[in-house]
């Protein structure tokens, strides 16, 4: 009977054994880093996140964080998303972010949490980017406005334009690596 239990502890042990490396894989292969600064305060660079498994591009949604490529080629970014389609966006000086969400007639201010240093301030042109003088735009179809929590650190809409929704690869579940920080 003692061989018995010895045996199946052995197994069971075994198995959360392999399910951890498992896991592990899974994390390391899947898992989205971030490179730089442009998310601090709320990622830092060499945070490793997972995208939640069962959303896609459809699911977005004003204030969710998403990992995009700006270009069919470019580099995966994690980005806030503050416009979504049908939205008006604009950055005043200050700077301020303003949002007129489709169908509202009120704008209300979009709170950023980081410093904005030297990028540009001044948004938004028709194509999503730093313009010369702040003016409200209409975030086109299948189209995001994004924005870094660190504005001073961040290449996002006001670098690159509007992020195609086609292209963001998922919405940020949750930080993974490094553990407990």
């Amino acid at each position: 009977m003692r061989v018995r239990w010895r045996r199946v502890l052995g197994v069971a042990a075994g198995g959360l054994v392999a399910l951890v490396v498992v896991a592990g894989v899974v994390v390391a292969i899947l898992a989205v880093p971030v490179s730089g600064s442009s998310m601090s305060p709320t990622f830092a660079d060499g945070d490793r996140l997972l995208l939640r498994p069962f959303d896609g591009p459809g699911d977005v949604r004003r204030g969710d964080v998403v990992a995009v490529r700006f270009t069919e080629n470019g580099p995966l970014v994690v980005k806030r998303v503050i416009a979504v389609a049908g939205d008006r966006v604009r950055i005043d000086p200050g700077p301020v972010v303003r949002l007129l969400r489709a169908g509202q007639t009120d704008w209300e201010v979009v709170p950023t949490p980081g410093d904005w240093g030297t990028k540009p301030v001044a948004c938004c042109g028709l194509d999503g980017a730093a313009s010369p003088g702040s003016a409200d735009v209409l975030v086109p179809n299948k189209m995001l406005f994004v924005l870094g929590d660190n504005p001073s650190g961040s290449d996002d809409s006001r670098t690159f334009g509007w992020a195609p929704r086609e292209r963001v690869r998922g919405i940020v579940w949750t930080k993974v690596w490094p553990l407990g920080g």
